[in-house]
Parts: structure tokens; sequence; C-alpha cells
């Protein structure tokens, strides 16, 4: 039966996304509501005054590059990049019959309802076709927008159809979307296959490629990864564990700075063993401050696509498309609710039917911690909800599903039942302990106790949570601190909390030595490469490590892709051979890789590409129009080429030359190929690369080659070892090419004013060094002077003066091997360094009260070894110092938040005493004081000598 046989006098026609929505949902609500009877058409349902056809997913597509006039037949760069005003559309092959039948009941209808899935890609299906028939956009147009495919749910939004401009924002932003990635798409896999592919097809996506690069950088990371081992303090105090902790350098209230202190790390044992030295028994430790909080920690919010695609990853191995088909399939049958949705909230209207739900699906054990319905939830929140609410179940059972579909659905009705559920609440008390041990370094512990109020729904959660929890009198416990954040913030791993049953009465000032303080050796976790969960999550944030749920949260407008999208991107980075699962693992293949390295930063960036997803959001919202938004992604496109032309100048050039060269073999022209050329000869078969040692040759330097058999010197090769190198090239009688160096057979750089001190030749230089090629009593002379030394790049300056002078003025931001940050002059060595460029330091005599050494000074690293300043009140980083490098002592700069002078370092430890200096500060105390050296170098404070300038109460 085909529809163009039926007429109508006003013909509804409604046109679904899939055949199965139009015969399991549509039909049946048509029937029901406005008493149709439906006769089976050819690919459409035929009633008396309603019609209803299908989609098959997309029917029309943007066309290709070569279907636009001059793009026809091969490939070229002189062309790029194409940024249509008007873009041109085609049908799709496989789809056609049923696009034609489509369009034929459009024709015959009076009103047509786009009843595709609700969102930005439901809108384009539909669109597509009225752009391709443009006539049918005089026609009324309706949008069935539906949640849920339950009866009641159908029945009313098929009540309330909304007009088709009320989302045309949504169709704004869908047709940019696949705009921009058509335009960056399209022209950069031709434009990178033509330059840098050197004829390897590479295929470049606005989204795909970022997401690629976010599964490389990891991989390198774990690839590069080196164990190390860190050291934290740990000391028991009347039989509780307590940790050594530090500042954080971004602190700034000193009201609050317990608030601010995290568990002290150090890269050095023999720094953590100098804290267990200054605090073990019998050196007496007192309560600073005590805090106790009631706190709550809610059950998770039902889930989003992206949340429900990491469990259903983390939990049964799942890919994110397979989470993806089971969800559209479970909709599709009435279980649950539409799963492309980037929102874990529900609208205030559905409290209290989703409520109703909830304890209807619920067990008997969880109606035991449900909370009551009168509560505020914070997933109830008509404000967050975007186009579609959460994914929850419409309260329909289930009856034979398959095991995926199955392990889907319980996962979701689980999340959603639980939300509901009561908080875990406990009480925390947390004890700050100063131990100064009469030495001016004041160590700071933290003893944290814990006694658990109502478990609510930890209770009855997964027995990986529970296991956590059952810790004796004194046990770290560093998951339950972990979970301790509402929102499910992660604390440091390395908190030790003591689970006690009630908190014991102790009081500030209460003093007592420790019972023991031990060192902790631990070894840095190695970082894991992707899963497909922990993938989604990176893409969620454009690969930003965020951690917090609210930011990360804000974040998700800016990530990689949409919850609808982000599965299928995984998917064809699969398919192109750019990643692969190694068991539950994502890893880049070689030819991924090799993609990345090609790429710039420009179109491998997650953060900008991030952006561009930000802008789509703003368009959907009507923030941001349409215009801006084309605007700049042509721009950025316009702005790509630029540094393609930049970068590979050689081969947009090559285009354009109207001379051709002759093969050296046969004499027949070449033809270009995007590698090189190739003889036009069949026979003779003979071709030739372009790119030598990592240099681009142009087609005028190709031509000179090939005619006079030899080319340069020239330079910007690349050795091996990344080094750049300058050389003649020189065809031999065989026809390959060879380097040939100024007859001494050495790698030569550019020519500089500067003379070697070694055999005074003039020195050449790369990027990296500054080296000689001359001889010298009869040998090579090996004079080389690196441009970066000890992590310090030397500036132009810099050199000049070293080899104008023979020494620099003193150079800040050198680096030791251990890390640590110091200052020097550079100047050419002497005997065995001669030729080379040596440290020479600023001369103090700053003997070493321990091993009778010289102390050095060494500038800040990092705020890491900061917990002595901090404990003193300082702001200033307390990781610079005088240290010793033979035995490790060292004294502070910043002491009591008062700077020293490299003079009074040198008196206080010459005449182990200073006079009266000021102004340090303790807390809001500012005084005076003089010094004094004691035994064991231990610095301390003249007693007789302090006064008091300044004081809160102003004494």
């Amino acid at each position: 039966m085909v529809c163009r046989n039926y007429i109508f006098l006003a013909m509804i026609l409604l046109v679904a996304e899939k055949p199965s929505v139009a015969n399991q949902h549509y039909r049946p609500m048509l029937e029901r509501i406005e008493g149709e009877k439906f006769t089976q058409g050819d690919g459409c349902l035929i009633g008396k005054n309603h019609c209803i056809t299908w989609c098959v997913g997309h029917l029309i597509t943007l066309a290709p590059l070569d279907a636009y006039p001059g793009y026809e037949g091969g490939w070229r760069l002189s062309n790029l990049p194409l940024l249509p005003e008007k873009f041109r559309l085609m049908e799709i092959e496989s789809t056609k019959k049923q696009l034609n039948v489509v369009r034929q009941m459009m024709e015959q209808a009076d009103v047509l309802v786009n009843g595709a899935d609700a969102g930005r890609e439901g809108n384009l299906i539909f669109d597509l076709v009225l752009d391709f028939t443009p006539s049918f956009k005089q026609k009324t147009i309706k949008r069935l927008w539906v949640n849920s495919y339950v009866a009641k749910d159908l029945d009313k939004a098929w009540k309330n159809l909304e007009d088709a401009t009320q989302r045309v924002n949504l169709s704004y932003a869908a047709r940019l979307r696949q705009r921009a990635d058509w335009m960056v798409g399209l022209n950069a896999t031709r434009a990178y296959t033509l330059t840098a592919g050197r004829g390897k097809m590479i295929s470049v996506g606005r989204v795909q490629t970022p997401t690629l690069n976010l599964v490389v950088e990891r991989d390198t990371i774990v690839e590069q990864f080196k164990e190390l081992f860190y050291y934290s303090v740990v000391g028991t105090w009347k039989g509780f564990q307590a940790q050594l902790v530090k500042q954080e350098t971004d602190s700034k209230d000193s009201d609050k700075k317990s608030e601010g202190l995290k568990v002290a790390v150090f890269e050095k044992e023999a720094e953590a063993n100098a804290v267990v030295e200054r605090c073990k028994p019998p050196a007496p430790a007192t309560i600073a401050k005590i805090d106790t909080q009631q706190k709550k920690q809610f059950p998770q919010k039902p889930f989003d696509l992206t949340e429900l695609q990491k469990e259903g990853n983390k939990r049964f191995k799942f890919s994110a498309q397979q989470v993806l088909d089971c969800a559209q399939n479970l909709y599709e049958k009435k279980l649950l609710t539409y799963p492309r949705t980037d929102s874990q909230y529900l609208p205030d209207t559905m409290k209290q039917e989703a409520y109703a739900l909830a304890m209807r699906l619920a067990t008997p054990e969880q109606k035991g911690v449900m909370r009551s319905e009168s509560e505020n939830f914070v997933f109830i929140n008509s404000s967050k909800v975007t186009d579609h609410f959460a994914i929850i179940p419409t309260g329909e059972v289930p009856n034979g599903l398959p095991e995926m579909e199955q392990k889907i659905y319980d996962l979701a009705k689980e999340r959603f039942v639980q939300a509901w559920l009561k908080p875990y609440v406990w009480s925390e008390m947390e004890i700050i302990l100063n131990s100064a041990a009469g030495s001016p370094t004041l160590d700071t512990f933290r003893l944290k106790l814990k006694r658990n109020e109502d478990l609510g729904f930890r209770a009855i959660v997964k027995e990986e949570k529970k296991k956590a929890s059952k810790k004796k009198k004194g046990e770290g416990d560093s998951s339950e601190s972990s979970a301790a954040n509402e929102g499910g913030a992660a604390n440091d791993s390395d908190e030790i909390t003591n689970i006690v049953e009630a908190f014991p009465e102790w009081n500030v000032g209460d003093t007592a030595p420790f019972d023991s303080v031990e060192l902790q050796k631990k070894k840095k976790s190695k970082p894991k490469y992707y899963t497909e969960a922990t993938l989604l999550a990176a893409m969620k944030t454009a690969g930003k490590q965020i951690e917090n749920e609210e930011l990360a949260e804000a974040m998700k407008d800016r990530g990689l892709g949409t919850p609808a999208t982000q599965a299928g991107i995984i998917e064809t980075l699969k398919k192109r051979g750019f990643i692969e699962a190694q068991k539950n693992y994502l890893v880049s293949t070689a030819r991924g890789r090799e993609v990345i390295a090609l790429m710039d930063e420009k179109v491998k960036s997650p953060e900008m590409t991030g952006e561009w997803e930000y802008k789509l959001s703003q368009v959907e919202k009507g923030t941001l129009s349409p215009v801006e938004f084309r605007d700049g992604i042509v721009n950025y496109v316009k702005e790509l080429f630029e540094h393609l032309h930049q970068k590979y100048g050689s081969q947009f050039e090559r285009e354009t030359v109207t001379e051709a060269i002759n093969c050296p073999k046969c004499g027949q022209p070449f033809e270009i190929a995007p590698w090189g050329y190739v003889c036009k000869n069949a026979d003779c078969g003979f071709k030739m690369g372009h790119t030598i040692a990592g240099r681009m040759l142009s087609h005028g330097e190709m031509k000179e080659l090939l005619a006079n058999k030899a080319l340069g010197p020239i330079s910007g090769f690349k050795s091996k070892k990344g080094s750049e190198f300058s050389a003649k090239l020189t065809l031999d009688k065989d026809f390959n090419i060879n380097f040939e160096f100024e007859s001494d057979g050495k790698f030569h750089g550019q020519k500089t004013d500067y003379k070697c001190p070694l055999c005074g030749e003039l020195l050449e230089e790369n990027k990296n060094a500054i080296f000689c090629t001359g001889t010298t009593e009869g040998s090579d002379c090996n004079f080389t002077l690196f441009k970066t030394i000890a992590g310090h790049v030397l500036t132009a300056g810099e050199i000049k003066e070293l080899f104008t002078n023979g020494r620099t003025a003193p150079i800040q931001g050198f680096k030791s091997k251990k890390g640590s940050e110091f200052a020097a002059a550079l100047k050419w060595g002497e005997g065995a360094d001669k030729g080379r460029a040596v440290f020479e330091f600023q001369h103090r005599d700053l003997p070493c009260p321990i091993c009778g050494g010289s102390l050095r000074f060494r500038g800040s690293t990092s705020p890491q070894n900061s917990q002595q300043s901090s404990a003193q009140g300082g702001k200033q980083d307390a990781s610079a110092a005088y240290v010793c490098p033979q035995c490790n002592y060292g004294i502070p700069q910043v002491f009591y938040q008062r700077k020293f002078s490299d003079d009074e370092v040198e008196k206080l430890l010459k005449e182990k005493a200073t006079p009266v200096l000021e102004p340090f500060k303790k807390n809001e105390t500012t005084f005076r004081a003089a010094l004094e050296l004691r035994e064991g170098g231990k610095i301390a404070f003249n007693k007789l000598t302090v006064e008091v300038i300044e004081s809160p109460r102003g004494n």
C-alpha cells in the first residue's frame, strides 16, 4: 500500500526517528487519544486524520568537498580551506527509499509534527529534511517533546505539542555543530594529509582529535613514570595516630589555619627523620586547638548519561557505546526515561510522583532508611534541569530483558532509589598538636577522631564501601576520610582517621609526649591508563583534573562533545585504529601517537575545543548568536591554515609551480605526490620523497638537486637526537641522496661571532648548543656549550657576557639534581675543567656547626617543605634556606616571618649569637629579640632580650 494513494482533508503527519518508536509508541498513543485506526503503508501508517512515518536515523547529510565546483577529483592544497556560505545537502544512499516516503507524506500533510528523539540530534534529523525541501517550511510545524514513552507521559506530551519555534535555538546549535565539524574536519584532514601525511591519510576531527590527544598524553605519562618514594611522619599520642601536617600556601586567614593544613610529605628521608628526632619521646606535644563538627554525606544523585556510562564501565566493563545502546533500548521499551541527558536533577513538579515511585521500587531494607517526602532533596531542582531530566525508571515492570539491559536497568533503579535515602551522619573531632621540644622549629600534628552517628544509606551500600569502616582504635582509614566530603570531593589519600565509640575529654593546653613517632615510607602511585569511565570523566571537563563535584558540574558545558556524542567519538577512534582496548584500558596505537605528533596545538587542544562546546551551549540557551559562532569557527579555520602555510610553505608552493622536474633516471616528467615525486613513466617507477632528516625541500631545491646532483650546504636538518645541523646534499650514481659535510665529516650549524676558548676558531650554533668544529693540536676540538645548564636556559645576554668577559654576573634559577633552586655565576673552568662552563658561588664564610663544611643558599622550589614557617605563622616560603650539602643541616631564610640577610647568618654561625633583630612575628604578636646558636645547631631566642612590639590586645 503506497501512501500517495490516500487523500486527506486536514492531515497531521507525525514523524518518528525510528520505525520501532512509530509502531510501539506513537501508533497506540494516537489510537488511544485520537481514536485513529491505522492501515500499514509502505514506510508509513495511514489513519483518517493522522498519519505516521519515520526516518531511519539521518536521511540527509552535508555533501562532501568534492560535491562543490572546483573540488572534484584529486585533493589539492591550493583550494583550501572551503568555507561555504551555503552548505550543499545530499541524500544518504542507503536510506533513499525511506526519504522518498517521508517527503511524499510531508507533501500531502497540512501539519508536520517532529517526533524524533527529544534532543539536539533529533531536531537536526527533522530539520535537514525541511532544508532539503524548503517548501515544507511553509506548513504548520509542531514539536512532540517526549521524556518518557510511558502512556500517561506520552499522552501529556501529545496534548501539549510545542510550536517548533520554541526550540529554534536548539536547531541552530545542531546545524552549527554539524557545520563546524565539517569545516574543521574535512579541511584539516585534507590539509594535514597533503602536508604532514607523507602519503598516509590523517583523519582530523574537531572533537575526535583532542580526545585522542588526551589518551596519548596519558599514555606518555604512564610510560615515563619513574618509581619514586615519599616520606611522612606519624606519631601515636595517647593511643591514637596523628600526622605531621603543613600549612597550605594559599591559606591566607590566620584564624582558620587548621582548615588549610594538609599532610606533610617529604621527598628526602633525612628531612622526615629530622622531625622524628625532634618529636620522639620524651619531647612533649601540646593541644593547640580542638574542633568538633557534625558532617553529612548524602547519597549520589540519579544518573545522567555520562555517569551511567562510567558506572556501567566500572561495574560490568561495558563500553560507553554499549551502555548507551542499552539505555536507548530500555527507553524505547518504556522502562527508563530519555537517556541522552546531561542532567542529574528532577523538576520540582515531579517530586511527589517520583517519591511515590521510589517507595514502590524500594526494598524493605531501603524503605527503612528512606527520608520523608517533605524534606529538601538536592536533586529536586528545576533550575538544573536542561532539555531533559535525570535517567530514572518509569515504573513499568521489566520482563525477560537481555542480561546486559537488565544490568543497566538495575543500575538506574538502584541509583534512583538510593538518592532518596537518609544521609550518612558522623561527628569528627580534629585536634591540632604542637611539638616544639625546646627548638625554634614548631612541628604541627593533626589527630582526627570520628564517631558514627547514623549510617543512613551507608548501612546498605555495596560491601566494598563498608569494609573500610571496620577499623580498630588508632587504625588509619583513608577511605573514610575521602568519603567524608559531601559531594564526593577526594581528600588527601594519606589522611588517617581514628574510629571511636566516644570522644575523649581533652582540652586545649593538655600536654603529653608521643607514645612513638615513626617515619612512613610510601611509593608514589603509578598513574593508570584511561578506562572508558575515566576517559568519559576527562572528556566531561576537557581533560582538567577536577575532583570537586560542583566544579565538574560547572565545567560540563566546556567538555569534549556531549553525553549523546561522546560514546560515538570513542568508537570512531577505535574503528580508525587510533586507540585500542587492552583489557579494560584504552591505549593509543602507534598510528594514533603518530597523528598527534603531527598535529598543531590549535587542532588537538582539549581546552580550546571545550570552549567551542561551551559556545554551542550558549547558542542553545540564546546567549550567543549563531552568526557569532559561525564567524568564530571560520576565523579559527583561517588561522589554522595561516599556520600551516608558515609551517609547510614548500607544499603549498609545490602545487602552484608550472615548471616540471624531470626524472633523473629516465628523463620523463615527474608527477607531484603529497609525499614527494613519482615518475610518470610506469616502466621506470622512480620515486623520491621531498622530506629528508626532518627538513622539507622546496620544489626549487628539488629541481637543483636533481639537475646538479648536489644542493647546499643548507640548514634545518635534524639528527636522531633532535639537534639541528647543516649539510650539503648529493645524489650518487644510484640516485640515493647522501649528506656531505664541509669536507670534515662534521655536523655544522649557523656561524657565530664567538671564538672558541680552547682553539680560537669561530663557533657555530644550533637551537640547543654552541659548538666548535675546529681542530687543536691535530685532533678535533670538542668544545660545546649547551644553552641549558642545570635547568636554566641561558639568555643571549648571559652567553655574550660569558664569551666576552670570561664570566657572568650571578644568575638566578639554576636547579640542583635534587630540585633545589640556587644562584651562581658562570665562568670558564681551569685545569681539568678547561673549556667547560663551571659555577662560581658568591663567597660567604658560612661554617656548618655540625660537620664543619660550608652552607650554601638554596632557593625555594616548592611549598612541600614549608611546615616550619607555617607552624610559626609565617606566610612566606620557608623552603628557601642556607643548607650544608654534606650533612643537610640548614637554617631557614625566613624565621618567624623575618627574612635573614647573609651578614646576619654569617654572624650567627661565627659568633653563635646576633644582636637584637626585629620584627619577628608569632601568631598576631610582633616582637624583637637576639638569637643564639645552641648545641646541635639549634636556633633559639635569647629570652632576656625578647621585647613585645605589638600584640592583639594592644599591650
